[in-house]
């Protein structure tokens, strides 16, 4: 992608056409940058900047007198590739186009159980939900996740075949036990669909869609993602149809964020930098759970099943489902 060649009127037009709306402070440069070129003067075209909240008016002023002399483009700050990322955005396509796939699922689930509703939480902030099934005051909150990288020293590292391995991050397992004890993880494993993505992506977004996914896997900026979910839903909402075609109908698997901890707890060498040193191991980035997807999840047909004959609350009660043991107290 870093190879291809626009101008800045061309970048400016394809920011407000696309993601227009995005809080992204490269779209209200862009906005500033074309209002110059119409003619504005240069207080008109800073206070558009201003009033996105993008900077202060008189940082905003200083851009602007930029603008005329060499482009806005180039004040963007570079983005930082972290590892071996060569196409960050290309990594964000997976997750939205497998949410897609399960709300196709979940309008049939509705159809099959009378009564039974879902609301699409993936437009709030930071949340740890995609989707709450509901029925009868019960709700079923849902975190959608694509499993794209194979962890090919799983088995040695924490005792799980790499095609039958799935990361849970811990740290948002724990996060979602405090205001969201019934989540539930389910999960699609396609490890061939970001390869896909980066010969489809060229062949069939437009030009102004192709400038967009460049701005954004070269340069950064206050809010970029908010651009870059602006960007990535509407682009698998409008190409859907052929999207769907290259991901695989992989099943999914569906574990509890509860039972994800109760693993942990469990089975410590499941997570290097807990029950082994990460440092080293190909390990080392956040810490996560590795569950194993024959033994520990449950298919989604065997949930849907459930759900379809005995209720959402069916599930609910699963996830909480206790037991007595007895377990270690140390005094000391």
């Amino acid at each position: 992608m870093s190879d291809m060649t626009y101008t800045d009127s061309e970048a400016a037009e394809a920011l407000v056409k696309i993601i227009g709306n995005s809080k992204w402070d490269a779209v209200a440069f862009a906005q500033a940058f074309l209002g110059i070129q119409s003619g504005q003067s240069e207080l008109e075209a800073a206070r558009m900047i201003y009033e996105r909240d993008a900077t202060s008016l008189k940082i905003s002023k200083e851009l602007v007198k930029q603008f005329r002399i060499g482009g806005f483009v180039k004040l963007l700050g570079g983005r930082k590739k972290l590892g071996s990322a060569e196409n960050p955005v290309t990594k964000l396509f997976p997750a939205t186009i497998t949410e897609e796939r399960f709300v196709e699922l979940l309008d049939q689930l509705c159809d099959e159980r009378p009564g039974l509703t879902y609301s699409d939480d993936r437009g709030a902030r930071h949340s740890l939900k995609d989707f709450t099934i509901h029925e009868n005051g019960h709700d079923l909150p849902i975190n959608i996740k694509n499993a794209g990288t194979r962890f090919e020293r799983a088995l040695q590292l924490v005792g799980v075949e790499p095609n039958d391995c799935i990361p849970i991050p811990a740290y948002k397992a724990y996060g979602a036990l405090e205001v969201l004890p019934d989540l539930l993880y389910v999960i699609s494993v396609d490890y061939d669909l970001i390869t896909k993505l980066n010969k489809f992506l060229p062949e069939t977004l437009t030009r102004d869609e192709m400038i967009i996914w460049d701005l954004l896997n070269l340069y950064s900026g206050k809010n970029i993602k908010d651009a870059e979910d602006t960007f990535i839903f509407a682009t698998v909402k409008k190409h859907w149809e052929k999207m769907k075609e290259i991901a695989l109908s992989n099943p999914f698997h569906v574990i509890s964020a509860r039972k994800s901890v109760r693993i942990l707890q469990t089975k410590p060498q499941r997570t290097p930098g807990i029950g082994l040193k990460a440092w080293g191991t190909g390990a080392n980035a956040e810490v996560n759970v590795h569950v194993c997807i024959s033994e520990d999840t449950t298919p989604w047909t065997s949930v849907r099943e459930r759900i379809v004959s005995k209720g959402a609350v069916d599930i609910i009660n699963a996830v909480n489902r206790k037991r007595t043991e007895v377990v270690y107290d140390p005094e000391i």
